[in-house]
Parts: C-alpha cells; structure tokens; sequence
C-alpha cells in the first residue's frame, strides 16, 4: 500500500513576496526571534517580519556586518538583543539574511531559512 505524500507547509504562494514572507514568518515563530529581515546588497529591505522600525534598523545594519566575517561577539546588540547575519546569493545578486534575537536553534533556523529563501528567490 502506498503513502500518499503529505504537504509540510501549511500556506503557499506562487508570488515570490508573499511566499518570502511566509517563510519568514515560519521561521521567526519557530524561532521565536523578534525580527527577520532579507535585503539587498544596499540595505534597501526584500521581506521583513517584526517591529517596522527595528526591521529597517536591522537591514540596514545587515549589509554592514555580513560583508566581511564579524565575529558574533563583535556584532552590535538591537533592542537589547542579539543579531545573527547570513549572506546568501541568488540570480547572481548578494542578499542578507539578518535576525535578532532568537534561543539555541537560531543558527539552525537560520540555515533552514537562508536555504528557502535561497530557492524562492532564485525560481522569479
């Protein structure tokens, strides 16, 4: 008897926006992390989830510090907590993936989502 293969994810959208939101608010409620943004190569925000004013912050700083390694101690603090910086590349353009806060499995949320956000920027 075959299993029918069964959908993990819980809402979809073919429209890359959309869909980059959804997948930052996943991860930022599984991750429990006050804010998640992606921007670009200038700081200018793709998708953000969290406060607006600490999501701009946040993205403006990401470029700064995800550029050359930072040590994680050396990075600043946003609201009194801590911020983690990814780098990612899609269609051949740089892209940022910065959170703040976050407990133990931040780092493997982190990868989690940098690997989706990864493939819906890369399919539009």
């Amino acid at each position: 008897m075959k299993s029918v293969p069964t959908e993990r994810r819980q809402r979809r959208s073919q429209e890359s926006a959309i869909a980059l939101r959804y997948q930052l608010e996943h991860s930022r409620e599984k991750g429990r992390l006050k804010a998640l943004v992606v921007t670009d190569e200038s700081g200018l925000l793709v998708a953000s989830v969290g406060a607006e004013k600490v999501c701009e912050e946040l993205g403006a700083m990401a470029p700064v510090f995800g550029r050359t390694f930072t040590a994680p101690s050396d990075l600043p603090t946003l609201e009194g907590g801590e911020i983690a910086i990814r780098t990612l590349r899609a269609c051949g353009e740089s892209f940022y993936l910065a959170a703040l806060g976050g407990g133990v499995a931040r780092d493997a949320i982190l990868e989690s989502t940098r690997a989706g956000v990864s493939r819906i920027l890369s399919a539009n």
